[in-house]
C-alpha cells in the first residue's frame, strides 16, 4: 500500500523532502513492494503489482514506474522520479519549501483557492480542506498532467489549467511556491524566467478577490520593497521566507524570523498569527 503510515514504517519518515537520503536499499519485503516501485524507483516483478499503463512500463518480466507516486497525508502526489534527468520541464520531487508554503496557509476555509505555478499540486493535495473550489495553474504541460493525475488518484477535485499567471481568475486565497531567482543555479527547474517576479507580484492583486490573501514562498531578495497593503514576512533562513500579503488592506509591514526545530521543522500558521499580534 502507498500510504503515509506505510511509508513511515518503510523509510522511517513520511516527510517527502527527507526521503531521498532514506530510501531503503536491498530487496523489498512484499508489503513494501509498491513503495519500492513508486517511491524508491525500483524495478520489480510484474506479477507482484497491479499494472497501470499510466504509471508503469514493462521491462521484460518486470515493471518500472514511469513517475514517482508519493503519499502525502491522505493524498497521492505524482512527480518525476528521483533519477529523472534534469530539464526545463522537470516536475521536481517535493523539497522543504513545499512544506513551508503548505504549513503557512491560514486555517480558515475560503470559497476559491488559486495556486500559481502549481507543479505537482503539493499545496492543494496537502491542504484540500482549505477551499470549496481549488484551481491550479502552470505553464508546464508535464506539471499539468501530473497534477491532474495526482488529483484523480487522491480523489481531490482540482481544476488544473495550463496557462500563465496573467490568465488567472480572482480567488480569496492565492498561493505560489516561486522558483529561485538566481540564473546560475544548477537545477534548471528552480530557475525563474527573466522578469518572472516582477510579473508575479504585479499579477497577484488582479488574481485576488476583494480582501483576499496571497501566500508566497520565495527568496527574500525577490520580494519588492514597495508592495502596497499589509505584508507579514516570516523568514526561516537568511535567503528564504514566506510572505502573507493583503494588497488592499491598510498599509503595514512586519518581518520576523523563526528558528526551525526538530519539533517544528517548517513554518506554520501560528508563526503568522504571532507576527501579526506582535506587530499590532
Amino acid at each position: 500500500m502507498i500510504t503515509a503510515r506505510a511509508l513511515a514504517a518503510w523509510a522511517g519518515t513520511d516527510r517527502l523532502s527527507a526521503l531521498p537520503a532514506r530510501i531503503p536499499a536491498g530487496e523489498p519485503v512484499p508489503a513494501a513492494m509498491a513503495l519500492a516501485l513508486y517511491v524508491g524507483g525500483r524495478t520489480v516483478p510484474a506479477n507482484r503489482v497491479a499494472f497501470d499503463d499510466r504509471l508503469l512500463e514493462r521491462v521484460g518480466d518486470q515493471v518500472r514506474a514511469k513517475v514517482a507516486v508519493l503519499p502525502l497525508g491522505r493524498a497521492l502526489l505524482v512527480c518525476d522520479r528521483l533519477d529523472a534527468a534534469p530539464d526545463e520541464n522537470l516536475v521536481c520531487w517535493p523539497d522543504d519549501s513545499s512544506y513551508h508554503l503548505a504549513g503557512a496557509l491560514p486555517r480558515g476555509r475560503v470559497a476559491r483557492w488559486l495556486d500559481l505555478g502549481c507543479g505537482s499540486a503539493f499545496a492543494q493535495l496537502a491542504r484540500p480542506e482549505l477551499a470549496d473550489t481549488r484551481i491550479a495553474l502552470d505553464v508546464n504541460p508535464r506539471a499539468v498532467a501530473y497534477a491532474r493525475l495526482g488529483a484523480e488518484l487522491s480523489r481531490v477535485a482540482i481544476d488544473v489549467v495550463e496557462g500563465d499567471i496573467a490568465a488567472a481568475c480572482p480567488a480569496e486565497l492565492v498561493t505560489c511556491n516561486a522558483p529561485l531567482p538566481a540564473t546560475d543555479h544548477p537545477a534548471r527547474w528552480r530557475r525563474a524566467d527573466p522578469g518572472l517576479f516582477e510579473r508575479l507580484f504585479r499579477a497577484i492583486p488582479a488574481c485576488l478577490a476583494p480582501g483576499g490573501l496571497a501566500v508566497v514562498h520565495c527568496a527574500r531578495a525577490a520580494i519588492p520593497a514597495d508592495l502596497p497593503g499589509e505584508r507579514l514576512l516570516v523568514g526561516y533562513a537568511p535567503e528564504f521566507a514566506v510572505l502573507h500579503w493583503r494588497p488592499d488592506a491598510p498599509a503595514r509591514a512586519i518581518a520576523r524570523h523563526r528558528d526551525l526545530t526538530a519539533d517544528r521543522p517548517h513554518l506554520d500558521a501560528a508563526d503568522f498569527v504571532l507576527a501579526s499580534t506582535r506587530g499590532a
